[in-house]
């Protein structure tokens, strides 16, 4: 039940919780006559936020992601995928680029891209768009291997390889597998290089068809 304070309320000027003296909270949290609140603890919230200015989070962009078409990939000289072709999925209503990846023997292609301002080294999600204009079962068993650098590295690298199997759905049906990569970087702007490949040969690769690589998403 609400309270009158009367015509003319006082303000609380100031509130100080947990630990701390003056505007310095010490553990705890400090609400200002401005509305400024400070604070060195976890925030925790079980509802909707708004926030009606700027929202920032320093050390690392929470909303990066980049997309990279087939149209961008560089075919692995030394296992190359096939060149990049149009793919004519429904009476040219949905058409995309694809690259194809034999089922018999591995194949990779190369993508790059810069890691975002403020990126902490947290480890990135890789999704993979796929798909098959023929066939009727089996895995399709994919590698992610990334790479990144900045001035002054040297480019004979290696790093390791993480693998992802997904299941073949049906002809024509647009397919995701996604693999989570540990930390490729721990400093902003580095450029990165992907490597893709289809393990085709592998024990867990069983789909009999080429694989159509769409695109290469990548996100915090």
């Amino acid at each position: 039940m609400p309270v009158s304070l009367g015509p003319a309320p006082r303000y609380l000027e100031e509130l100080r919780l947990g630990g701390g003296y003056g505007s310095q909270p010490d553990g705890g949290c400090d609400f200002d006559h401005a509305g400024n609140i400070q604070g060195n603890g976890s925030l925790e919230m079980d509802g909707d936020g708004h926030f009606g200015g700027d929202f920032s989070v320093d050390g690392v962009n929470t909303t990066w992601s980049v997309y990279l078409p087939a149209t961008l990939g560089i075919p692995d000289p030394s296992l190359p995928c096939g060149a990049v072709t149009t793919t004519n999925w429904r009476n040219y209503q949905v058409v995309t680029p694809s690259l194809a990846f034999d089922p018999t023997s591995p194949e990779a292609v190369f993508f790059q891209c810069r890691l975002p301002e403020g990126y902490d080294g947290r480890p990135l999600k890789f999704t993979l768009e796929w798909s098959a204009t023929t066939g009727t079962s089996g895995d399709v068993r994919w590698g992610v291997n990334p790479i990144s650098f900045q001035d002054g590295d040297s480019l004979i690298e290696t790093a390791d390889l993480y693998y992802a199997e997904d299941a073949f759905q049906g002809a024509s049906v647009f397919h995701e597998v996604s693999t989570t990569v540990d930390a490729i970087a721990e400093s902003s702007g580095k450029f990165a290089t992907i490597r893709i490949i289809r393990d085709a040969g592998n024990v867990l690769d069983t789909f009999t068809e080429p694989a159509l690589l769409i695109g290469l998403h990548i996100g915090l």
